[in-house]
């Protein structure tokens, strides 16, 4: 190896300017790709692709549009949102008109009215029937009418009332919608305004169907911008009431969201760690402003090349691989700070750059390729966890170290040799600040059973705290600190009962006969797990279509009531004229008769409604229950007292598996649950790896079983520590920061290899010569690596703030026991290691 960087000492010597230039332009094409790089947002994209229930779910939500949805509420603080029916109009008619939107459901009356009246008797249950009996008696009609005639001289009386009484006037459904609401409490929504508004009067909710996928960032973010622009248009039209405001939620907005949050905190903890990386190589080094500048070129360099690397290979980054820049900020200034440090040393020493510069690749490269490369071993080790953002992380990481490592050796060393032509006084200002190894040297001369006792003890500690460590795996966990549509949508689900996250069981079937049968099959294990407590509510498609043997019994009982009474088109018809006359309301006596004849027609022709009735319905509500492409149905089952928790998803499973393949039981707390060993295994396979593919790194470079273990003790014991403390500062294990836990051997390894290449390949042979070569690089080291990974620890995401978190604890655990434990068995076992 000496001999290679001999020779590309005479390599920069020989073509410095040349090899900054040729830098200079890839650094330029690399920043340029890097605006065409998106970051995906769904946390799907991180996922294991080719496990089944991650599968599954992907496709329900793909095919039930579940992740293409905008819901807008509008909410009065006086709680008079039905006041608001203009805005509510205003903001339907141009939301319905966008360009990007397909469609728009914000009243009840836009669809399904006469689907209602058609098949009236077959959507009401026994007291639905029994209402519906007495309302077609002459009483009940006369009692109904006066009830109109009250309702629209009413001051409160709105357009929407005359609306829904010119077209029902004996307000058959309502009593089909309590039927309805009493079978299966779809939502806590109150449509008798016409509009979807909450029971407390507080809420309207318009429900939006954008015609593109949620899942390209391109058209959320012209959408996003749509509707700020519709709302406030909407709002000024209406005269900005100060009592109203209109807020968003819904996975399309939530990507949006989540996507400027991420771009937020990548630049926030980028600026955060070159700030904080600047000012301590200043403090530690005190050195010119040019050099800042060459540390600040080849970190520029590695970066975007890195990020170049990731589009050109995946196209854009995700959730995980958005924190690339601030994870490896501090190992590449690691790298460009030993090198300028050795540079500055020789050169003080011998006054000839040329030879600063061979010694500075000589001595200090052979310690940055061996650290380069067992650090992106350790990166390409998550790859086995399987997980596509984990997966994609440590490609990109493991790649980026070796851009790096090139970037160091031949830009950074030609920048140092360009500009020290001048002299020694063109790179440092003055003397380096003392930074505390000479007290560290005497505390392990005077006390090293003492360190060792007491790093026993805490490992041991450390140990014991291991076994309380946690597992969260409720998607909650990693969602953003204050992300407003988040709390909008917790706050609509309040409004409508507190459900909760639902999980769906979905079926298929070959032909619509087929998925009939198992529809009525389901319908009766949804109500089976509604006796039986493990959930407390659902929603289905007999909202629209009860199950066939439901029908099949309501038919009977149509039979039976009009045995019993003599209902017949032309009584009826007279009597409600009769009673409209009486009470001066004006009707066309031909929409009389028709109305009329359609509520008999019902009756005395109930016909079974079939999922072809359903396909002509126009209601884009259909779509949540029914894919007639697929030839499947989904429904939507809502916790129990219990919650969501392992033993009542077990219970459900094992029921819906009982039902055959073409049953599904799918949503996010079970594919929490699904993923939940697979990662904790592949990250222990990842460490285990990184840990395996390290000792064979470093006993090809050091050449010794003994000096190969010193080196890897430092990153294992601290590795334990970061174990021990995450659990005693109660920081749980998510789906993201675990499978970063194996990125401790990669920032962590180069602590221990510096302090034995100092002790080992050193002209003075001591742990005090070896620590004060290396002391203040491990130091300076660690330092950068939490400037880098703990300015992640502010990110407003919270599965990326736990990483930089646990990276950070990882950096110090490893530094300590570096500097502390690794230099004292060192010098108790000094004669050992010397033969």
């Amino acid at each position: 190896m000496e001999f290679f960087l001999k020779k590309c000492a005479s390599f920069i010597h020989s073509f410095h300017k040349q090899i900054v230039v040729v830098f200079a332009l890839l650094t330029a094409v690399s920043i340029v790709t890097i605006f065409y790089m998106e970051i995906k947002t769904d946390i799907i994209d991180v996922l294991p692709s080719k496990n089944k229930k991650v599968g599954q779910f992907k496709d329900f939500i793909e095919k039930y549009g579940i992740s293409d949805n905008v819901v807008l509420l509008l909410e009065s603080t006086e709680n008079e949102i039905d006041e608001q029916t203009e805005l509510i109009e205003t903001l339907a008619n141009k939301l319905a008109a966008s360009p990007y939107i397909e469609h728009v459901d914000y009243s009840p009356l836009k669809y399904e009215n006469s689907f209602f009246i058609n098949h009236i008797p077959l959507l009401l249950d026994e007291k639905g029937l029994k209402r519906l009996e007495n309302r077609l008696t002459p009483k009940g009609i006369e009692r109904q009418i006066r009830y109109n005639l009250q309702k629209l001289l009413s001051p409160l009386s709105s357009p929407i009332d005359y609306e829904m009484i010119s077209k029902d006037p004996l307000d058959i459904a309502d009593i089909v919608k309590d039927s309805l609401m009493s079978a299966n409490k779809e939502d806590s929504l109150d449509i008798s305004t016409g509009y979807y508004i909450t029971s407390d009067y507080s809420t309207a909710v318009i429900f939006v169907k954008p015609k593109g996928k949620g899942r390209d960032m391109a058209f959320v973010g012209n959408l996003k911008r749509e509707l700020d622009d519709i709302i406030s248009f909407s709002m000024e039209k209406a005269g900005n009431p100060s009592d109203v405001r209109v807020e968003l939620t819904g996975n399309c907005v939530l990507s949006e969201e989540v996507r400027q949050i991420i771009r937020h905190d990548v630049a926030y903890s980028f600026l955060l760690s070159v700030f904080l990386i600047a000012a301590l190589i200043w403090f530690a080094y005190r050195v010119r402003v040019k050099i800042l500048l060459v540390i600040g070129f080849t970190l520029l360099t590695s970066l975007s090349t890195t990020l170049a690397f990731a589009y050109l290979v995946f196209g854009s980054l995700n959730i995980v691989t958005s924190v690339v820049a601030a994870l490896l900020i501090g190992l590449y200034v690691d790298y460009a700070m030993h090198s300028v440090n050795r540079f500055g040393e020789v050169f003080r020493k011998l006054n000839n750059r040329q030879k600063a510069l061979e010694q500075t690749l000589t001595k200090t490269g052979s310690a940055i390729i061996i650290s380069a490369s067992t650090t992106s071993l350790s990166f390409f080790s998550i790859i086995v966890t399987k997980f596509n953002g984990l997966h994609e992380l440590g490609i990109v990481a493991g790649i980026g170290v070796l851009l790096c490592l090139l970037s160091t050796l031949f830009l950074t060393n030609s920048l140092l040799y360009w500009i020290s032509k001048k002299g020694l006084h063109k790179i440092q200002l003055k003397k380096e600040v003392p930074t505390g190894v000479e007290n560290l040297i005497k505390l392990l001369v005077k006390r090293p059973n003492r360190i060792l006792a007491i790093s026993i003890i805490v490992f041991i500690i450390a140990g014991f705290g291991v076994t309380r460590l946690k597992f969260n795996n409720d998607p909650d966990s990693i969602i953003p600190k204050d992300c407003s549509s988040v709390a909008v949508g917790k706050k609509l689900q309040k409004k409508m009962g507190n459900k909760g996250e639902p999980l769906s069981i979905v079926i298929k079937a070959l032909d619509k006969k087929g998925l009939s049968f198992a529809f009525d099959e389901l319908e009766k294990l949804l109500m089976q797990l509604k006796e039986n407590g493990l959930i407390k509510d659902y929603n289905s498609l007999n909202i629209f279509m009860p199950a066939p043997s439901v029908q099949l019994e309501r038919k009977r009982k149509i039979k039976t009531m009009l045995a019993d009474n003599d209902i017949q088109p032309d009584a009826l018809t007279k009597t409600l004229l009769d009673s409209l006359e009486k009470n001066k309301l004006v009707y066309e006596k031909t929409y009389v008769n028709n109305y009329i004849k359609n509520v008999t027609n019902a009756l005395y022709n109930a016909q079974s409604i079939g999922l072809e009735d359903v396909e002509m319905l126009s209601s884009p509500r259909v779509k949540h229950f029914y894919n007639k492409e697929d030839l499947s149905i989904a429904s939507y089952i809502y916790q129990g007292n219990n919650g969501w928790d392992i033993e009542t998803i077990n219970k459900i499973q094992q029921m819906v598996d009982s039902k055959g393949q073409n049953w599904i039981f799918t949503g996010k707390p079970i594919l929490f649950n699904e993923i939940k060993p697979t990662i904790i295994w592949g990250s222990a396979l990842a460490s285990i790896m990184a840990l395996l593919m390290n000792f064979v790194i470093i006993y090809l470079y050091f050449r010794k079983i003994l000096h190969t273990i010193f080196v890897l003790l430092p990153v294992t014991l601290g590795f334990l520590l970061t174990l021990g403390a995450m659990a005693f500062l109660g920081i749980p294990f998510n789906v993201i920061n675990v499978g970063t836990i194996a990125l401790v051997f990669g920032l962590g390894v180069d602590y221990g290899i510096y302090v034995m290449q100092a002790y080992v390949r050193e002209d003075e042979k001591n742990i005090y010569s070896a620590l004060r070569t290396s002391g203040k690089n491990v130091m300076m080291c660690s330092a950068t690596t939490v400037a880098g990974c703990g300015s992640l620890a502010l990110a407003k995401f919270t599965g990326i703030a736990t990483v930089g978190l646990v990276l950070s604890i990882g950096a110090i655990a490893c530094a300590i026991t570096a500097l502390l434990v690794l230099p004292t068995i060192i010098y108790l076992n000094e004669r050992r290691i010397s033969q």
